[in-house]
């Protein structure tokens, strides 16, 4: 109970925090199979926060029935507790706009499953590089610290006939070797690091960092950037947002303030007269092909079907790029361990 108080009070402090993407998406699915089933928005949160008892999720159940119940949108109580990403707050907003809030909860999930998925295949490209090489260093380390001390005897008789290299492999076996705890404080001090940078967001900016540096990860940045952005174009498109709220709502979605500024640039491009072709070009979120698709939508109506189909290419290219560079990584990485 006592913990439980600290945590509200400390959240108290720092004011509310955004919910994790999978519990947003298992909220959405939870609320979804029961507004299917005939309920209404206050029925299904009641009956999710009743199911829940004692967790995190109850209360953000209740905090919603209560803003409902003094007659809120349930847009209007996703926003208030600013917990909800701006864009499943803009999906449910355009599902009251149109009564109906299944459809949606639905546009919504579909956009976060793909970008579930374009998440996962980068991590899944990762896992196996970082085994390997996680592997190749403990092999390292044992030779370091049992193999190579028992054949220091036999190149201690070389002298000066080893070579440096040798010389500086062999004395930091026998330094290891003499003081057990320098590994066991060298490995500590650098798992203590790796926290404090992945709780810092370091190792983000890092990553940051090196992509912008290496020109063709940055294009491939650049197209899952592109097809997050079209996604959430699409969705609030198709949900009735106009395209200038739509970009307002999708400023959000980029990562950095970069791109944040590309759909800044396209907004005001589009506030000044100019097509949304023209404008997505100059904004660098959209290549050629997009143009021709941005053109031909926007002469024949059911623009969020183009929006769609530019975001699927831009994740059908990176999620091609991912699958070549794991097939040429991994044998290379093998070869190098």
């Amino acid at each position: 109970m006592a913990r439980r108080s600290l945590a509200s009070l400390l959240q108290g402090i720092r004011g509310p925090e955004r919910l994790k993407p999978r519990e947003v998406a298992l909220l959405c699915h939870e609320l979804r199979t029961l507004l299917v089933a005939g309920l209404s928005v206050v029925e299904a949160l009641e009956a999710l926060a009743q199911a829940q008892p004692g967790e995190g999720g109850a209360g953000i159940h209740g905090d919603l029935v209560d803003r409902l119940r003094q007659g809120r949108s349930l847009s209007a109580a996703m926003s208030d507790l600013g917990c909800f990403p701006a864009l499943l707050v803009a999906a449910v907003q355009a599902g009251e706009r149109t009564s109906n809030l299944v459809d949606a909860i639905d546009t919504y999930l579909r956009h976060d499953e793909l970008m579930g998925q374009l998440k996962r295949r980068v991590v899944s490209a990762a896992l196996y590089p970082a085994i390997v090489v996680s592997l190749g260093l403990l092999v390292s380390l044992f030779l370091l610290i049992v193999v190579v001390p028992r054949f220091a005897a036999l190149y201690g008789e070389l002298g000066e006939g080893a070579g440096a290299a040798t010389r500086m492999l062999l004395s930091a076996s026998l330094a290891l070797r003499a003081h057990p705890l320098l590994l066991p404080g060298l490995l500590a001090f650098a798992a203590v690091g790796i926290v404090v940078a992945t709780w810092n967001g370091w190792w983000r900016a890092a990553a940051a960092w090196i992509v912008g540096e290496v020109g063709w990860l940055r294009v491939q940045a650049l197209r899952f950037e592109r097809a997050r952005v079209f996604h959430a174009l699409a969705m609030l498109v198709q949900g009735g947002y106009t395209l200038h709220e739509a970009l307002s709502l999708s400023a959000g979605v980029p990562a950095g303030a970069e791109g944040r500024l590309r759909i800044r640039q396209a907004q005001a491009s589009i506030e000044q007269g100019a097509d949304v072709a023209t404008s997505f070009a100059a904004a660098g979120l959209a290549d050629v092909v997009a143009q021709r698709l941005l053109r031909a939508g926007d002469r024949g109506g059911e623009f969020h079907r183009v929006l769609h189909a530019i975001a699927s290419r831009y994740a059908a290219d990176f999620q091609t790029f991912i699958e070549r560079m794991t097939r040429i990584v991994e044998p290379v990485l093998l070869l190098c361990v």
